[in-house]
């Protein structure tokens, strides 16, 4: 078979070519950050669930929760971190301003846990500051669609 150099007229051809439109693609730190955002927001349901059912390396010697409200907090941020992460792949300024809040936030608390569970806090911790890397890489990104 011949190979072409120049597309068969009337063959496929992309939409956006004869429409004479430009397509912007989103950056892929941007995909980057709203799956880690994802992520990050999985653990903390899962800590959530955890401190819900009473588990030991959530509590103190005393019993106590490391903090109060952990139940609230860790769905709290399963809920922002879904809508924003999904505004986020959308391509929603919305999502940007709460991937930052999220992160930021969510980077500061996992602070207290680090003496309960060093390990996961430390992962969380650095999970949360590569999605402030993400949506800092391409912050024009937002601002140009």
């Amino acid at each position: 078979m011949a190979q072409h150099s120049e597309p068969m007229p009337g063959g496929v051809s992309d939409p956006m070519e004869r429409s004479g439109g430009t397509a912007a693609r989103r950056p892929g730190m941007f995909t980057f950050a709203a799956v880690i955002m994802f992520l990050v927001a999985g653990f903390e349901a899962l800590s959530a669930i955890l401190a819900f059912a009473g588990t030991g390396w959530w509590a103190t010697a005393s019993g106590d929760l490391v903090y109060a409200n952990f139940v609230f907090w860790g769905i709290l941020d399963l809920l922002i971190a879904l809508y924003a992460g999904i505004d986020l792949l959308r391509g929603g300024a919305f999502g940007v301003v709460m991937g930052y809040l999220f992160a930021g936030l969510g980077a500061i608390r996992w602070l207290f846990v680090i003496p309960v569970a060093p390990i996961l806090s430390v992962v969380v911790i650095a999970l949360c500051v590569m999605v402030i890397y993400g949506l800092a890489k391409h912050s024009d990104y937002v601002e140009s669609s």
